[in-house]
């Protein structure tokens, strides 16, 4: 990454963490200014708000770090044989309290499995059912898996949202400064970049076929088994 997408990168991340750490300030400042003019339930609302800006916060540094890890060849993978289907059925509970969360249905069976690190593919799938859910308006998205005729595994999100547009799909994992996030700035762009980087640190793939309309399908292939992993 050169200094000018890694100066922008910094500036987003900054700007995205500045939304939560507000709220984290605000509700507990109230809370320790006004606690006994609450109820209860109030309080506990407040604590929840509390909880989950600060568990996005984690995880915007947890980001961060395995770029940084990765940039510098100092990622370090847990990779073991792992269940898709628990690995998806947790990563879609994550994103339960996301509005339209409940439009997400999963087929993968249980025998399905990859080689891979149960937490950074955790963080992947995560981060993909999340764009779908942001960007697939009231339709279904789908969460599928299985073996390749090569003896891979292949794990699909797809949604039926509003599609990426023609000239932005190719730029779409290239994070900050990119065209693809100056047309679409919502979010740091680093989470789709990452995970590109995270699934290719696996010795796998993340691709997207798109069509503007018409939905996304974004696609992981991970080897089934214990493979060699490139440093």
């Amino acid at each position: 990454m050169d200094d000018v997408r890694f100066a922008e990168m910094i500036s987003k991340i900054a700007h995205e963490l500045r939304s939560p750490l507000t709220s984290v300030k605000g509700f507990s400042s109230t809370l320790v200014s006004r606690w006994d003019r609450f109820t209860d339930e109030q309080r506990r609302q407040f604590v929840e708000t509390i909880h989950s800006d600060a568990e996005r916060m984690a995880r915007i540094v947890s980001e961060v770090l395995d770029l940084a890890r990765l940039e510098a060849n100092r990622l370090e993978l847990n990779l073991q044989r792992v269940e898709l289907r628990l690995l998806v059925d947790k990563s879609v509970q994550s994103q339960s309290e996301l509005a339209g969360a409940a439009r997400v249905t999963v087929g993968i069976d249980e025998d399905i499995t990859a080689w891979a690190d149960p937490e950074r593919l955790t963080h992947v799938i995560s981060n993909l059912i999340e764009n779908a859910i942001k960007f697939s308006d009231d339709g279904p998205i789908e969460i599928t898996a299985e073996r390749t005729a090569e003896g891979s595994t292949l794990l699909q999100v797809s949604d039926r949202g509003v599609g990426i547009a023609p000239e932005i799909l190719p730029h779409i994992f290239q994070g900050p400064a990119s065209s693809a996030q100056k047309a679409t700035p919502s979010g740091s762009g680093l989470g789709l970049y990452l995970s590109r980087r995270l699934i290719e640190a696996h010795g796998g793939t993340l691709r997207v076929a798109s069509e503007e309309r018409s939905g996304s399908t974004f696609s992981v292939t991970l080897p089934a088994g214990e493979a060699r992993v490139e440093p």
